[in-house]
């Protein structure tokens, strides 16, 4: 079905320019994706909004449609000719700088200054030992942002008092419009001068880099990959609120354990006669060694429990050390040790 840009902006067909204009305006103020962050329909709605003004706005391509209607293009590039009804492909971007050109304060004698630096999110990784998981802890970290430059409001350009040739249209006034035809520059608002200049404080770029110094308490159990966010940590923005830091969970390798969720592993040595014949050994835990006792005739690799000598959970029962045995052997045998070995021998024979 052929669109109709008088219904798409709301007016009478024979609305004047001021009475187009104005139903733009209201209506551009409306659905803006920058007043409609993420709304899929609205942003499709300023595109038709726009693509309407387009044509209505220009009393070329405006008696052009009154004439052809949908097929109003193709009679502009071929002179009058006619050709079926085709879909048009929007420029979304032009109709950006029309936006701008008519609510970000666009003057005839001014220009217009970029969007300001918007407030960010920074991420930061920390590593901790799992001694530190074990007992929390806390770590002071400087680290750099960019916040929006105060001189420029975070839009990088100021105002000077004598205006110069615009720096977009080369002092034409125009850009390169949707459909091959001339618009309006939205940099100087068709005037050819610009009163803008880069700022010197952040030389054009709009923000400043920002040394942060923040102390994050890193709670017991935190898991590797979990990130602690600290608010207002991050990039200020030209608003004067700034993003927040999200200190990232690195957990460093340890010489002793293996961690597993809540739970850790470790291997423990034994001589060969300890694990046959059993008896009280020493095994290290994060809040220290403790003793354990080994059965008799204890299996290479074997594993055991001791429960609620792991890592601490935020949410949740402490976890559990699972020691596994490691039996170690003699590199040489005495005399003696010969002899009572071939008595064992013999003795299971």
């Amino acid at each position: 079905m052929a669109r109709d840009y008088y219904r798409d902006l709301g007016v009478d067909r024979k609305a004047d320019e001021k009475t187009i204009k104005s139903a733009y305006r209201k209506l551009a103020r409306k659905y803006h994706p920058d007043v409609n962050p993420g709304d899929a329909a609205a942003e499709a709605k300023f595109k038709e909004i726009s693509q309407a003004y387009e044509v209505l706005g220009n009393p070329e391509k405006r008696e052009l449609y009154d004439r052809y209607g949908s097929n109003w293009e193709a009679a502009q590039q071929g002179g009058g000719g006619f050709v079926g009804d085709e879909t048009m492909q929007v420029d979304f971007g032009n109709f950006g700088s029309m936006f701008d050109q008519f609510f970000r304060g666009g003057h005839a004698d001014m220009g217009t200054r970029k969007a300001p630096v918007q407030s960010r999110d920074v991420e930061r990784p920390v590593e901790v030992t799992l001694e530190e998981i074990e007992s929390g802890t806390k770590r002071s970290l400087s680290y750099q942002v960019q916040d929006a430059c105060k001189s420029c409001d975070g839009t990088g350009q100021v105002r000077t008092r004598n205006a110069k040739t615009c720096a977009v249209c080369g002092g034409s006034g125009q850009t390169g419009g949707v459909f091959g035809m001339p618009s309006v520059c939205s940099a100087c608002a068709g005037t050819g001068k610009s009163t803008l200049e880069n700022c010197p404080t952040c030389s054009g770029r709009g923000a400043i880099q920002t040394t942060r110094k923040v102390e994050v308490k890193i709670p017991a159990g935190v898991n590797e990959g979990q990130k602690l966010r600290v608010p207002g940590g991050g990039s200020r923005g030209a608003n004067g609120r700034a993003g927040d830091l999200f200190v990232i969970i690195k957990e460093a390798a340890h010489p002793t354990f293996t961690r597993k969720g809540a739970d850790l592993e470790t291997e423990v040595e034994v001589s060969y006669l300890e694990a046959i014949l059993g008896g009280s050994i020493r095994v290290p835990t994060l809040q220290g060694p403790v003793s354990m006792n080994l059965p008799e005739c204890t299996q290479v690799g074997q594993k055991f429990r001791l429960a609620e000598k792991g890592l601490p959970q935020i949410k949740g029962a402490r976890g559990s050390l699972y020691v596994r045995i490691k039996v170690r052997l003699p590199k040489a045998l005495s005399d003696n040790e010969r002899k009572l070995l071939k008595q064992l021998s013999e003795a299971e024979k």
